[in-house]
């Protein structure tokens, strides 16, 4: 049994097989052969570390534009936008009910440590909003209507982000809804321009109007989730062994036949591949972790949709280069094949993702308390059905390589628009208050060699965008602006006249606001 193969993967295959390392011979592979390294593999889940390095060397990130370029309105047009403050609004219809509205930035303790009435820790720059609306029923009939409150952000950031909602002064557990991915995907600057490597972030607030302003991506966030119910074949790695003293970086890597027209194959917990669609061979291939390791005791999964691969073995190498002459003996590998729901495989390897990489003993908690998993699920089919590889279009290629944590990392980190949705009772001829209060990100410029922005920090806001609500009136206030100096704005403000609030043109679709700390304005 230590030198079989799985041969052929539908018939006559029992559950479970023990699969060690054999030798697979290749043709030469032709121009059509793609090579995929782990250290490619893994750009998703550093690109918050990523980031950090290209801006701190001069250079733009992926996604971002350079930095302190106008709007036609005379805003920044920052690397890193945070999106602006929208309005309320409510589904369906807003006949017979008025609205006004209030918006408060407290700027307390702005440029130092803090932390707020929930115990998060907030960075320097983030802002309190407290913003208020009364919302009138001018009929002579009682009113029940749906009140929905959309915020920019993302899951990884739902703990600091999601607004507290009040209706009539009371807190009410509002309901969460989540959009799709809000920006697009873009190529290497400079070179490879033309494809979809990177992500192509929303950094204006014109780039939202674009998103929401014909009401598509709310109605798709309030569709159904597309239901995975197609039967796949998986094949679970587990127990995997080598002599981490024979190799640099130890790699189990597994070799199959297929038919890219007929087959798609989706990964999880493999790092490195080799695509050659013109002799239909396929290269899977993971790091095989040590005991102290977080991915030890891991299961590695290929998942096939479509017609089943042929010919599958595996091979031990020294490095994740995986040529020939690289092999390395004694490794070996369990191998289960077995049928399965995709949904069912999607749902277990998203638990085991969080598990793996979101821990409450690293200081996960509130970020995991604040995420619901069937959310967070959607939001992974909706990524890998729309630009990943169960697409009924080209997938993009940042996801060409079929890793489901690509998927998983993203739909934690992508910028989306959310709604908090609850329903509110008007009596007939009376008002209701409403008041959402958040903590506001602010939009900035990461460090570049020619920047005249840095320690500016954007605070913005849209007036009616996605809202059906008609605003009487519409005012906004600052609190606490003593530790802000005021660079750029088109509120009407004047500190140091002592004019801290102002009545809003709602003609003007948005306004903006961008601050110094007082300890930086010189």
């Amino acid at each position: 049994m230590k030198s079989e193969t799985i041969y052929d993967a539908i018939t006559n295959i029992r559950d479970e097989l023990i699969v060690e390392a054999t030798e697979v011979k290749l043709n030469k592979s032709h121009s059509r052969t793609i090579r995929w390294c782990a250290i490619a593999a893994s750009f998703a889940l550093v690109i918050g570390i990523g980031s950090y390095i290209l801006t701190n060397m001069g250079l733009p990130f992926p996604g971002a534009n350079t930095g302190g370029s106008g709007h036609v309105d005379g805003s920044t047009e920052f690397m890193s936008y945070a999106g602006p403050v929208f309005p309320l609004t409510v589904l369906n219809s807003a006949e017979g009910i008025s609205a006004s509205r209030d918006i408060a930035y407290d700027f307390e303790g702005f440029g130092e440590p803090k932390i707020n009435e929930n115990g998060l820790n907030l960075s320097y720059q983030d802002i309190s909003v407290s913003d208020n609306y009364i919302l009138t029923n001018n009929t002579d009939t009682d009113l029940v209507a749906e009140i929905l409150y959309p915020f920019a952000g993302t899951f990884s950031e739902l703990y600091k982000l999601q607004p507290a909602l009040y209706i009539n002064d009371n807190k009410v557990k509002a309901s969460l809804l989540a959009g799709q991915y809000s920006g697009s995907f873009q190529g290497i600057v400079g070179r490879d321009e033309e494809t979809t490597h990177n992500l192509d972030l929303i950094n204006s607030w014109e780039d939202y109007k674009q998103l929401i302003s014909d009401g598509e991506y709310l109605r798709q966030t309030f569709s159904d989730v597309l239901e995975l119910n197609q039967t796949v074949t998986v094949y679970a790695f587990t127990n995997p062994t080598a002599d981490h003293d024979g190799g640099v970086n130890p790699t189990i890597a597994a070799w199959f036949n297929l038919d890219y027209e007929k087959t798609t194959v989706l990964c999880y917990g493999f790092d490195g591949g080799f695509y050659d669609q013109e002799n239909n061979i396929m290269r899977q291939s993971f790091s095989v972790p040590n005991d102290y390791n977080s991915q030890y005791g891991k299961t590695f999964y290929l998942v096939v949709v479509g017609d089943d691969i042929e010919s599958l073995k595996t091979q031990g190498y020294v490095d994740g280069s995986c040529d020939k002459g690289k092999e390395l003996a004694g490794t070996t590998v369990d191998v289960y094949r077995y049928e399965a729901k995709l949904a069912d495989v999607l749902n277990t390897t998203l638990d085991d993702f969080i598990q793996l990489y979101y821990r409450p003993e690293t200081g996960d908690a509130q970020l995991l308390n604040a995420v619901d998993m069937d959310m967070l699920y959607r939001a992974a089919v909706e990524l890998l059905t729309t630009y990943g590889k169960l697409t009924n279009d080209i997938s993009v290629d940042r996801y060409q390589t079929g890793r489901l944590e690509d998927m998983f990392s993203e739909s934690m980190t992508h910028n989306r628009v959310f709604y908090l949705s609850s329903q509110i009772f008007i009596p007939a001829g009376e008002s209701v208050s409403i008041r959402a209060d958040s903590i506001k990100l602010p939009s900035f410029d990461f460090y570049t060699s020619n920047n005249d922005n840095l320690g500016l920090y954007g605070y913005d806001m849209v007036t009616r965008l996605g809202s059906i609500l008609e605003f009487d009136t519409t005012t906004a206030r600052l609190l606490n602006p003593e530790s802000i100096v005021v660079e750029r704005q088109n509120f009407g403000f004047d500190i140091e006249r002592g004019i801290t609030e102002v009545s809003l043109d709602m003609e003007i679709e948005h306004y903006y606001l961008e601050i110094r700390g007082q300890a930086n304005s010189d």
